[in-house]
């Protein structure tokens, strides 16, 4: 309730009976009982025949310190987000705009899903570009991450007697093993070691480039610290596409990492700033 509000403005009944399957008096229920526990949230607009959000709703949100993105991510979950339609279909409000090509193979993700939830080691028939045709490995799967337009599996390998990120999308086979003697999530430092990824709007802008960058991206604010997982940190830096050599200048590249050094041990390659 307090995601359809916070994103959508307005809650009634009818959406309540669609999102939730529920029958009309259990939705009104639904409405009554937020509205009483949140006064000061929204108000009935007969001619829309909802209630609305309240400006100081959105004060009371702000001055919570949720995590927007998070929030954003549970409001996706719950009412969808349809891929773009281009013939026959009526406009849609909330829409991709185009299909996800890293979809994961639902029986891939489930293994490795249950893997985690029973700390059971699983092989896989995996190929990666240092070697491309299918082989085995056994791993010990903790963690399923959504990085960027890819997912990734967090696991121990034991061929490789440490723990690596597997694309989900060049997993062809998978196979749940009676084993959980491998190394898990505790084990996993690289993992449980937070990073801090510091961005600064591009130098290479003009100034008012940089305060678009500031307001699109900081909340204003000069610059924007994000604390990643240390695997994760390349990951996110691709995502953002933020700057980590002297070649890569505006336009396509419109922010920096500001502490180079401090993450440099957690990139792929070694830069050449």
């Amino acid at each position: 309730m307090h995601l359809l509000l916070l994103w959508e403005g307005r809650l009634n009944r009818g959406r309540l009976i669609v999102l939730f399957d529920l029958s009309p008096t259990r939705a009104s229920e639904w409405i009554r009982e937020f509205g009483e526990r949140f006064p000061e949230s929204m108000k009935w607009n007969s001619k829309t025949r909802s209630y609305e959000v309240l400006p100081g709703f959105f004060v009371s949100t702000s001055k919570s310190r949720i995590d927007l993105s998070e929030s954003m991510a549970k409001y996706l979950a719950i009412v969808g987000l349809r891929n773009q339609e281009i013939e026959g279909v009526s406009h849609v409000a909330l829409q991709a705009g185009f299909h996800d090509l890293s979809t994961p193979s639902p029986l891939v993700f489930s293994r490795l899903m249950e893997g985690i939830r029973t700390c059971q080691a699983v092989r896989i028939e995996y190929r990666s570009m240092q070697d491309p045709k299918p082989h085995s490995r056994d791993i010990a799967p903790h963690s399923l991450v959504r990085s960027g337009r890819r997912w990734h599996v967090r696991a121990f390998s034991e061929t490789h007697h440490a723990f690596r990120d597997y694309a989900l999308g060049r997993i062809s086979r998978i196979q749940l093993l009676e084993r959980g003697d491998l190394p898990g999530v505790e084990d996993d430092d690289a993992w449980n070691t937070p990073v801090p990824v510091r961005l600064l709007p591009h130098p290479g802008l003009t100034r008012d480039q940089q305060t678009v960058i500031r307001f699109e991206y900081f909340t204003d604010a000069a610059s924007r610290v994000e604390i990643c997982r240390g695997p994760m940190v390349p990951y996110f830096i691709q995502d953002v596409r933020a700057a980590l050599l002297d070649s890569e200048q505006p336009p396509q590249y419109q922010i920096i990492v500001a502490n180079l050094a401090e993450v440099k041990p957690w990139l792929w390659m070694p830069s050449k700033r």
